[in-house]
């Protein structure tokens, strides 16, 4: 069962990302008001939840839950303003390489330590993004290079929810940083809010509610699979992203990136731990 959920969540994922690129491709609009809608919409039905659960809204560390819902917001932001910009499959694979850089922060954020071979596993990947993004001297596409910062503020946020998860339960974080994130947004957003498309309605509504589903999901198929296996899951997500970017918005899907897809992969699996099943806690929290 926790397969499948997971795997439904990477589809939900990727395909909230194909909604953002219709806000884009068929608006004036930017896709941060997909963002935004996102964490609007969270944050209603996490308020609905709590109210009808009759459960606390009391945190017991706010300041690490703030930490974590600002770097969640901000590498969202990111990840939604890149998709202006690139593919969606190359937005989705470069943002998935957010575990090894967790890895490479854990000793500067929480005094963690790294083994040898996860330098490997970074080098793998940035073989596997030049073969994907393939850059030139004279021009590196700004798309890209917004999807992989997102994937390293990702890593902050990742890291500050291993830290807030030690304190306070999971629906307070989640409900707080969809609120943070909201209001956060706004001032982003507010322009293409003040002077909303209404053909834009339905894909920001689509892509909001895929985005909150798949955070869902995520979390449910985690209580049924060790966190190697799910994060391997996880990375369906650059292979479903390339099929739909192919199938519907005509992506190029050749050899290179095929290749770049594997290599990142390869790698991600192992930064997981998937082949010697022994997992990096802080890694392997895994959140979008």
């Amino acid at each position: 069962m926790g397969i499948t959920l997971i795997l439904i969540s990477s589809l939900f994922f990727v395909l909230s990302s194909y909604f953002g690129k219709v806000v884009t491709n068929t608006t004036e609009m930017s896709a941060i008001v997909t963002s935004f809608s996102r964490f609007a919409l969270g944050a209603i039905f996490m308020l609905i939840y709590i109210l009808l659960a009759k459960k606390s809204f009391k945190p017991a560390k706010m300041n690490l839950i703030f930490a974590r819902s600002i770097f969640n917001c901000i590498a969202l932001m990111l990840f939604s303003w890149a998709l202006q910009y690139t593919t969606i499959t190359n937005v989705n694979m470069l943002h998935m390489t957010y575990p090894v850089f967790v890895i490479l922060l854990v000793p500067f954020i929480t005094k963690g330590s790294n083994k040898k071979n996860t330098f490997l596993y970074l080098a793998a990947i940035m073989l596997g993004i030049y073969q994907v993004s393939n850059p030139s001297f004279a021009s590196i596409n700004i798309g890209d290079a917004i999807a992989l910062a997102s994937a390293i503020v990702a890593a902050v946020a990742i890291i500050f929810l291993g830290e807030a998860s030690k304190y306070n339960e999971g629906y307070l974080i989640v409900f707080y940083v969809m609120l943070i994130g909201t209001f956060f947004n706004l001032p982003f957003a507010y322009k293409d809010l003040a002077a909303f498309d209404i053909h834009g309605l339905m894909p920001v509504l689509l892509s909001a509610l895929l985005g909150f589903l798949g955070q869902v999901f995520l979390t449910w198929g985690y209580r049924y699979v060790d966190s190697a296996t799910g994060s391997l899951l996880s990375t369906s997500r650059i292979v479903l992203a390339a099929v739909i970017g192919f199938m519907f918005l005509s992506e190029p899907l050749n050899i290179r990136i095929i290749l770049g897809i594997a290599i990142i992969s390869a790698a991600l699996a192992g930064v997981s731990g998937f082949f010697s099943k022994k997992t990096n806690k802080a890694a392997l929290n895994e959140v979008r």
